[in-house]
């Protein structure tokens, strides 16, 4: 199964097929991003992506074989059209591999199928990658 962005508003969307328990997939997330020294702690992370939610925000999850592998923010700027990304992880074992390159891409092109037309990377590794592909404005 090939590697999926997929925008939730909730983190009890049941993306997992058949989780071992409540709350997996918030548990993963959490430990996916205490697991990168990048990011701030998990539950920060998880709480600032909740308050997103409540403004009509998004977070991009990267499935691979019914587990997130990956994640980043998408929220609006709340001044343009813009769509800041935010709090990228990726699993551990995936790093070093580009799937941070080939999750971004798919957010893009998600947001571009809704109109969005330009994007703000608020983090280092979101702007390089973003930089690296001419992502950062759909070109008309």
């Amino acid at each position: 199964m090939p590697l999926e962005a997929i925008a939730i508003n909730s983190l009890d969307t049941p993306l997992i097929e058949k989780p071992a328990r409540d709350n997996e997939l918030a548990e993963r997330l959490q430990a996916l991003y205490d697991s990168d020294d990048a990011q701030p702690d998990g539950i920060e992370v998880l709480n600032i992506v909740e308050q997103g939610f409540k403004r009509g925000q998004y977070l991009y999850v990267g499935m691979f074989n019914d587990k997130p592998i990956a994640a980043v923010a998408c929220f609006d700027d709340g001044q343009t059209d813009a769509k800041r990304l935010q709090y990228l992880t990726v699993h551990q074992q995936n790093r070093g591999r580009a799937i941070d390159a080939k999750f971004i891409k798919l957010v893009y092109d998600a947001e571009v199928k809704k109109g969005v037309r330009e994007f703000v990377p608020a983090d280092a590794d979101i702007h390089r990658i973003m930089s690296e592909y001419d992502l950062l404005r759909v070109k008309d």
